[in-house]
């Protein structure tokens, strides 16, 4: 693989700062010593390369050396890891200073050595280590005294609340897939951020609603010895080797960041309906061999060909952590073949890949699977939607939906029983509900976090923003850019998101983050006078579309590729007025407030006015920032800025149509109940006038 332009300056930047090392220790000007243990694992010289790019924006000449004694520097950073017995860990122990214990645990502590001042760096493992040092570029970043580089660092010790903190990735159409697939400048600055924020996973999902492609994904990396006629048609064995070449870099370099790297296999024989996902020419594949798609997976082949195709991807993909499986009936697996299927792939994960942990996606999964990967000895847990297929409140649910508990469609359902038997991990499904605006909410991901222990949960999976984009769409057309060109500030569009990866990165890590981390993100972006504008109207604004799943959704929308709450009217009034939201214990829906209003009766839940009151507050709060946000830009205003505001208007009309929709909703009820002409006059003035 060519080296790209940021490998290229990489590689001089290093160069400079050895070839700067040895001339300041020539010179005996070294203004930091960075002290590190010997033969520093991946995560960790990650971790110190970022130390080093900060300090150099500083213009701070650094010396790196793993011994204290020939420290030169005027100030020392003293890193490692804990059981290595290295600088940090004598440091440490000598002053009878407490020693990070827990997984991911960090240390930073200021001292002195020899007169020197010094700050210790210390992890209990290589992840730990890497956040304290990432952590201590950040706030070298943010330091404005030229003389005083590491006025921004703060002693701590942190552990990690939530063991598993991973975002989902969905590969749903072809074009689109591998415009980022290749581009090795993108996956760097993208596994960048997930190490920043302190995510220690990713998950990859190949095959979901997409008409096919990647159903199964393994012909996409081999052709599978046994099966001439399984193939996928029109790849070439030159693009299967750069597919597998380009999935086990991506894996690397995913582990180097302290990353763990999970395989969604989702699909494993295409045979339309729900699969297809609206794709055109989707269901052609049934009748003959088409580009993109696989051609050649049968029912007779099926077990036979998975095993062997399966076998082969463990031997030629050996440094996977996870794979994640579909179990039900959208995996193309009918539920006749579900049983035997599985007990078959169980037997040779077991025997193959004992280690490799396995997600097992609830939905329509039965007892009898379940007590067959417990009788296996499989490393595995169980893996379900938090709220539904769409971003509700931070809470679980208050009510499961009857349907939805007989299939464990989403929730906890009926799967919480003891003896405990299996993890947990939970999935906020989000990608149908913030698909393009922005969000971020410190508030929600924190209370989001905490709920994730439920039955002593595993830890929690996120969508990744933009999850759906080009859903349905042709295998090879050119992905669409999000943004025009006068609101483009960014090279890829995940770093628009930059404060949801944030919130719930940081969170899920460490509950009690000060909030100084992303304020100061958000002076750097907005300026000091407008950035506390910007950042409370985005924190308000987030809380409106959850808000809308919870209380007045229709149920049919909650499919993640079929719902969008952020465009979607839900129809004409009549329509509208039959929804009941997805929190049917906390939220009265329309038709029960006009009963409860005709008989004169009490309710101890949110009703449709109060849930209306909210959404008009909201709106209004949410407009006031912006007000205050666009007098105090002045110098600051950008392409960011002006993008941001556009997003939050959105947001806030979107509030105040919600506001308005709810009592004409209630009125309609009304004049259904009663066929009170007052009544549908209430509800026609009611209607916001762009509906």
């Amino acid at each position: 693989m060519r080296m790209n332009i940021q490998a290229m300056s990489w590689l001089i930047l290093a160069v400079s700062f050895v070839l700067a090392a040895d001339v300041c220790r020539a010179a005996d000007a070294v203004d930091v010593s960075l002290v590190s243990d010997g033969a520093p694992s991946a995560p960790a010289t990650h971790g110190a390369e970022k130390l080093l790019f900060a300090l150099h924006d500083k213009q701070v000449s650094v010396q790196k050396t793993d011994s204290l004694d020939a420290a030169a520097g005027t100030t020392l950073l003293i890193a490692g890891v804990v059981g290595n017995n290295g600088p940090a860990e004598q440091m440490l122990k000598a002053a009878n200073h407490a020693l990070p214990q827990s997984p991911e645990g960090l240390v930073v502590w200021k001292t002195e050595y020899h007169g020197k001042a010094a700050w210790v760096l210390a992890g209990s493992d290589d992840r730990g280590l890497m956040y304290a040092e990432l952590d201590a570029a950040d706030r070298i970043g943010w330091s404005t005294n030229t003389g005083a580089p590491f006025g921004e660092l703060r002693e701590t010790s942190e552990t990690a609340d939530v063991k598993n903190r991973s975002v989902t990735l969905f590969a749903m159409n072809r074009a689109y897939w591998e415009s980022r697939f290749y581009d090795e400048e993108y996956w760097t600055r993208y596994l960048d951020n997930l190490a920043e924020n302190r995510f220690n996973g990713i998950v990859v999902i190949f095959g979901y609603e997409n008409g096919g492609f990647l159903a199964p994904c393994y012909p996409y990396f081999f052709n599978t010895d046994g099966f001439p006629d399984v193939r996928m048609v029109g790849i070439t064995p030159e693009q299967q080797r750069r597919n597998l070449e380009t999935l086990n870099r991506l894996i690397k370099m995913s582990h180097d960041r302290g990353l763990n790297f999970t395989i969604g296999i989702w699909d494993h024989i295409y045979r339309g309906n729900v699969q297809g996902g609206g794709t055109p020419g989707a269901n052609d594949s049934l009748l003959k061999p088409t580009p993109s798609l696989v051609w050649g997976m049968t029912a007779d082949n099926l077990v036979p060909y998975t095993k062997a195709a399966l076998s082969h991807f463990l031997h030629v993909v050996p440094n996977i952590d996870g794979i994640q499986f579909r179990m039900h009936d959208e995996s193309g697996l009918k539920p006749s073949e579900q049983e035997g299927f599985w007990r078959e792939i169980f037997q040779l994960m077991k025997q193959q890949a004992p280690s490799i942990k396995l997600d097992l996606r609830v939905k329509g999964l039965p007892d009898s699977v379940i007590q067959n990967a417990v009788d296996t000895g499989l490393n595995f847990r169980l893996s379900t939607k938090y709220w539904m297929e769409q971003m509700g409140l931070p809470f679980d649910p208050t009510h499961v939906n009857e349907r939805d508990q007989l299939d464990r469609r989403h929730g906890y359902a009926d799967l919480l029983r003891y003896p405990q038997r299996y993890k947990m991990n939970w999935q906020l499904w989000n990608g149908g509900t913030s698909r393009i605006l922005l969000w971020g909410d410190p508030e929600y991901a924190k209370r989001f976090c905490e709920t994730t222990h439920l039955y002593d949960g595993d830890g929690f999976d996120i969508d990744e923003p933009v999850a759906t984009k080009m859903e349905g769409q042709p295998h090879d057309m050119k992905p669409f850019d999000l943004l025009n060109s006068p609101y483009r500030y960014y090279d890829y569009e995940f770093e628009r998101y930059w404060h949801y990866f944030q919130v719930f990165g940081r969170l899920g890590y460490d509950p009690n983050t000060p909030a100084e981390v992303w304020d100061r993100e958000f002076q750097r972006r907005f300026g000091g006078a407008a950035a506390p504008h910007v950042e409370k109207a985005l924190h308000i604004a987030s809380s409106i579309l959850p808000r809308i799943v919870a209380s007045d959704y229709p149920y049919g929308a909650f499919p993640m590729t079929a719902g969008w709450a952020e465009k979607q009217h839900f129809g004409d009034l009549p329509s509208f007025a039959k929804n009941q939201g997805s929190d049917i214990e906390q939220f009265e829906n329309f038709d029960d407030e006009a009963k409860r209003l005709i008989e004169n009766g009490e309710t101890a839940m949110i009703r449709p006015q109060e849930n209306s009151r909210w959404f008009a507050q909201s709106a209004e709060a949410i407009n006031a920032e912006i007000a205050e946000a666009q007098k105090t830009i002045a110098d600051h205003r950008n392409k960011e800025f002006d993008s941001t505001i556009i997003d939050l208007k959105i947001l806030s009309n979107l509030a105040l149509y919600h506001s308005r929709r709810a009592p004409a909703a209630v009125n309609y009820c009304l004049y259904v109940r009663t066929k009170a002409p007052r009544a549908l006059d209430d509800a026609i003035a009611s209607v916001p006038l762009h509906n």
